[in-house]
């Protein structure tokens, strides 16, 4: 065939690869209509990628240079012709991965491999010995019916449809997502798929056709029975274990191309169900939010001691007090509640250290408390506990600020201004009226002195404390209205 090609000036790989000049110029010199040709081309498009009746797919989903033949049908084509060789005819659905077996006789179809550079043009003609080895050879299983997988890649092509999941993937994804999720169903996870033969691939792709088939909801329900089953067996979920070559494909560092939807899938199964670190890479994508993880883990992605994050989550509930017997790294709980208690605590001050915080007494802060001013952590709601009872450190922080920005300040304490904390016994008032009145801007001479922080600042006063207190202003507490003199 080279040699004929040459002297068409068709060079012999654009011809393998289909190209449309190679194409062109051959049915020019022939004198036949391009259009059932270029129909039955296989045609290259860029990088191992190629097209065949509008459908554009992998070079992984042709045989490549592997030759495929049918002995029989190739006997059938000798048979009672002069010249033999001649009569020999590659048919197209040949070149196809995913077929197998032959529609016509029902055995396993042969693959044939010379070795030579020329392997691509697929010229029965160029491969006598190897061809004339398998007429001899009997098929060594029963005749059977090509799968249903082979039947829907040919009518795929013929612009049939079939089941609504493949039919919205690419041809080429549709038919190894169906051989890869039957090789797990037929051969379970310790399976390579290196080491998977011709047969093995056959069976597969008829394991996988019924789960497909029912479509994505079948699919990744086999997907979490898979993972579960898994899990039992091994004590905690290892998704590499539980969905063996399936997963190995889908997460290879290499993987050039779209595996479709399937990876989504896995992907989807193994966030909801899995343990899982921020950051760490999952079948090609960081995980941005895990909806497990290990305590370990949280403590490490949140900057937090293991044990402390522990004593926290038992505290809201969501890890059993089995006295820290066990390990962080295998206590798996629900990522976003651990790390939402953990932003809370991280701004946890004791109450002890807020009067001093704040230059103020203890009885000060219990009125801010009772006030809302100052909040503690166990308003989150499950956080009843010692570290509940901490103050929140956003709300003295906005309490300082608001001592800032709402008061003048000055030098020195004005004439009847006296500190806050001398108030009360001046005006014969409770301290919670007073800074009920303050907060609640009922007072306009309030003054924060220069130097000084927080209530240790304030100077409020007197007189118009008890000016106001004449005629109580509207919006106080009821208890605040009791303790007006």
């Amino acid at each position: 065939m080279v040699p004929f090609l040459n002297d068409l000036r068709i060079p012999a790989v654009d011809f393998a690869r289909g190209l449309p000049e190679a194409v062109m110029r051959l049915c020019e010199m022939a004198g036949q209509d391009p259009a059932p040709v270029f129909h039955n081309t296989i045609t290259a498009i860029g990088a191992r990628r190629f097209t065949l009746r509008g459908h554009e797919f992998s070079a992984e989903f042709t045989t490549g240079v592997e030759t495929r033949i049918c002995p029989f049908c190739l006997a059938e084509d000798q048979a009672g012709r002069d010249r033999t060789d001649v009569a020999l005819r590659h048919r197209l659905a040949w070149s196809l991965a995913a077929v197998r077996t032959c529609a016509t006789h029902g055995v396993p179809l042969r693959d044939i491999r010379l070795g030579k550079w020329d392997d691509q043009l697929h010229e029965l003609q160029g491969m006598g010995a190897a061809i004339e080895a398998e007429l001899v050879s009997p098929p060594d299983t029963e005749p059977k019916a090509p799968s249903d997988l082979q039947v829907y890649i040919e009518r795929r092509l013929e612009g049939q449809t079939g089941p609504e999941w493949l039919d919205g993937q690419d041809i080429d994804q549709a038919s190894r997502a169906t051989e890869m999720l039957g090789g797990l169903l037929a051969f379970g996870p310790k399976q390579q798929a290196a080491t998977m033969t011709l047969p093995m691939w056959d069976e597969a792709g008829r394991a996988g056709w019924k789960l497909v088939s029912e479509g994505e909801g079948a699919v990744s329900q086999f997907l979490l029975d898979t993972l579960d089953t898994s899990t039992r067996q091994e004590a905690q979920p290892r998704p590499k274990k539980a969905f063996g070559m399936l997963y190995s494909w889908l997460s290879a560092s290499r993987l050039s191309k779209d595996p479709g939807p399937i990876r989504l899938l896995l992907r989807n199964v193994i966030l909801e169900n899995v343990p899982l670190v921020a950051g760490q890479n999952l079948l090609g994508e960081p995980v941005t939010e895990p909806r497990l993880s290990s305590i370990n883990a949280i403590a490490k992605t949140e900057f937090i001691h293991p044990s402390t994050l522990r004593n926290i989550l038992q505290v809201a509930g969501l890890v059993e007090d089995r006295n820290g017997s066990q390990n962080a790294g295998h206590t798996v709980v629900d990522y976003a509640r651990a790390r939402d208690l953990v932003s809370e605590v991280k701004y946890a001050v004791p109450v002890t250290q807020v009067p001093s915080i704040l230059t103020t007494s203890r009885p000060v802060v219990a009125i801010l408390i009772e006030l809302g001013i100052l909040t503690r952590i166990q308003d989150h709601g499950e956080l009843k506990s010692k570290v509940g009872k901490a103050i929140d450190g956003r709300s003295i922080k906005k309490l300082l600020a608001d001592l800032r920005e709402q008061f003048l300040e000055i030098e020195g304490p004005l004439e009847g201004c006296v500190p806050l904390a001398k108030s009360a016994e001046r005006t014969r008032v409770s301290l919670k009226v007073i800074l009920e009145l303050l907060f609640g801007r009922h007072l306009d001479r309030v003054f924060r002195l220069s130097g000084h922080e927080g209530f240790g600042a304030i100077a409020v006063d007197v007189a118009e404390i008890k000016r106001v207190l004449e005629s109580p202003p509207p919006g106080l507490s009821e208890d605040a209205y009791f303790r007006i003199p």
